[in-house]
């Protein structure tokens, strides 16, 4: 049973260990405790969480040094070419679930077991006594992964039938919700449907009177670039309504139907942003949905669960609430997978002991820790239930089975602006007596311009 010394009497006793040939260790126990650096590059804002992991593994592998670092979203893929072509770059990185695909060609397959070297010291009557053990421990297999994860992992980390990373949990989209703007407007409960919720936000927003200008709105729908998180919205939206935004690889917004789906669902979509519609709640020229919500004049907003302690953290005081996804068909509940997949660079001079780390961290008993310190709904399927009593996580939790993956192109940034386009146009007036092949128009540039990125 592993006990816990002092760092002074741990540093004692495994300097020998690590570097300078401890007496007493035969050659093969000293060849696999020879000191090993793994560089880990992450975007999370839970770095703490996962530090907290990485020392309990590092307490029984002295001979491991972990340099967890975070990066920026915008700078990790730049700064991991310029590292690479010096030669320099991480063993693990952190890999958006929508970029595997372009990130493949610079990530390592897992391997089908890993050997793992862990080494006890213990004090004893004589004095000390360092226990050297390597085992080879079996990896996830295909099969193994569709199984334990939720559906959403299969399909976004196997790729060529072999496995390209892990993660440690899983995102999707919630409503948040400021209780004290509702009771304001005399709503006594939450919407439970899109038609209450369009009800609700009629109600909630307000205009100056003399400029006309917003100045607390209902929701943040209808734009693109200053709504977080607004492709998964429409994408969620189309999906509601039975139009498969990308089918077998590519976009395709045509229809023989003289009513298209598509259309429907932007004008939906749109109306929250357009100044003719009852529903218009949002603009263009508004700042980011997120910072009006923190800042109390934005009632109703579409978020993720880490988006809950970057609230909690920016407005302490600010009285909210959580609630699943909207369904249209509550029997058929849709909700959109967004998360961080752990991968192994195919660069790495030490893939062995980075894919230990990452079986340790993401498909363990160690995880359920990390998911209990970072308050992060599971993608493993054997802690979700665990999860639903959480009041913080159920409305993101109760959503990971139904969750699923809607990009697997080359170029997702390009593929949001797209749609950041196309909602930008959808809003311009249209030319007179053309409305609807306008309209079909829209579709067609934005549907072009995201299946160029497959």
């Amino acid at each position: 049973m592993k006990k816990k010394l002092l760092p002074l009497v741990i540093l004692i006793l495994v300097l020998p260990l690590v570097g300078l040939g401890c007496k007493g260790l035969s050659k093969e126990e000293q060849a696999a405790t020879q000191r090993v650096t793994l560089e880990y590059w992450t975007v999370f804002d839970d770095v703490d969480a996962m530090q907290a992991q990485i020392d309990k593994y590092k307490a029984d592998r002295p001979y491991l040094t972990i340099n967890l670092k975070q990066l920026r979203v915008d700078e990790i893929y730049p700064r991991l070419l310029e590292a690479l072509a010096e030669d320099r770059g991480p063993d693990i990185i952190s890999v958006r679930n929508r970029w595997m695909t372009f990130y493949k060609p610079k990530l390592a397959a897992m391997p089908g077991s890993v050997s793992d070297t862990t080494v006890r010291v213990e004090k004893t009557t004589l004095g000390t006594k360092t226990t050297v053990s390597t085992v080879n421990q079996n990896l996830l297999t295909p099969n193994q992964l569709e199984k334990e994860y939720v559906q959403a992992v299969k399909n976004d980390v196997i790729m060529d039938n072999q496995i390209y990373g892990l993660p440690l949990s899983l995102e999707n989209m919630a409503l948040y919700y400021n209780k004290d703007l509702l009771d304001r407007a005399n709503i006594a409960e939450p919407p439970k449907t899109w038609e209450d919720f369009q009800e609700a936000v009629k109600k909630i927003t307000k205009f100056d009177r003399t400029s006309g200008n917003i100045v607390q709105a209902g929701t943040a729908l209808g734009t693109g670039n200053n709504i977080s998180g607004f492709e998964d919205i429409i994408y969620i939206l189309f999906k509601q309504s039975g139009v498969n935004l990308i089918k077998d690889g590519r976009v395709n917004f045509s229809t023989r139907d003289q009513a298209n789906p598509a259309i429907s669902v932007m004008n939906f979509y749109t109306d929250f942003a357009n100044s003719s519609r009852d529903t218009y709640a949002w603009n263009e020229d508004m700042a980011m949905s997120l910072d009006k919500f923190i800042n109390g004049s934005l009632a109703f907003f579409f978020g993720y669960s880490y988006h809950y302690p970057v609230i909690k953290a920016r407005a302490p005081q600010l009285n909210m609430a959580v609630l699943p996804m909207l369904q249209l068909n509550p029997e058929q509940p849709v909700n959109v997978a967004n998360y961080w997949v752990q991968a192994v660079t195919d660069k790495s001079k030490h893939k062995n002991e980075a894919w230990a780390l990452l079986n340790y961290l993401a498909h363990s008993k160690v995880t359920k820790d990390y998911l209990e310190q970072s308050g992060r709904p599971a993608a493993l399927r054997a802690y979700i239930a665990g999860q639903l009593d959480n009041d913080q996580l159920y409305p993101f939790a109760s959503q990971v089975l139904i969750s699923d993956s809607w990009y697997k192109g080359k170029d997702y940034d390009a593929t949001v602006k797209a749609m950041a386009d196309m909602t930008h146009e959808w809003l311009l007036p249209a030319p007179e007596g053309r409305e609807l092949q306008w309209k079909q128009e829209v579709l067609n540039r934005a549907a072009s311009k995201i299946n160029q990125t497959f």
